[in-house]
């Protein structure tokens, strides 16, 4: 007897990559940051509209562009935010 009109499918885990929080011989360039939105000069959203800079946690200033995803993230802001989230 055949089974006519069946399909067989295989599901393969899927793993969520978590970004690594080892700068290593990364920049600051190179990292994602932590800006405090609370600040209208860290809004991301508009200084990507507007091609203006934001001030990481850190203290690193940059023009975003571009989403974070796959990128280390910046120890020093990691750190400076469990501070300020204490």
């Amino acid at each position: 007897m055949h089974n006519r009109g069946v399909t067989q499918t295989t599901t393969s885990p899927v793993t969520e990559t978590l970004p690594d929080l080892d700068e290593g011989d990364t920049g600051p360039e190179d990292c994602a940051h932590i800006v405090d939105q609370r600040d209208p000069a860290n809004d991301i959203t508009a200084a990507v509209v507007e091609g203006r800079e934001v001030t990481a946690l850190c203290g690193y200033r940059w023009i975003p562009y571009r989403a974070p995803e796959g990128r280390p993230v910046c120890a020093e802001c990691v750190e400076v935010y469990g501070r300020i989230r204490g």
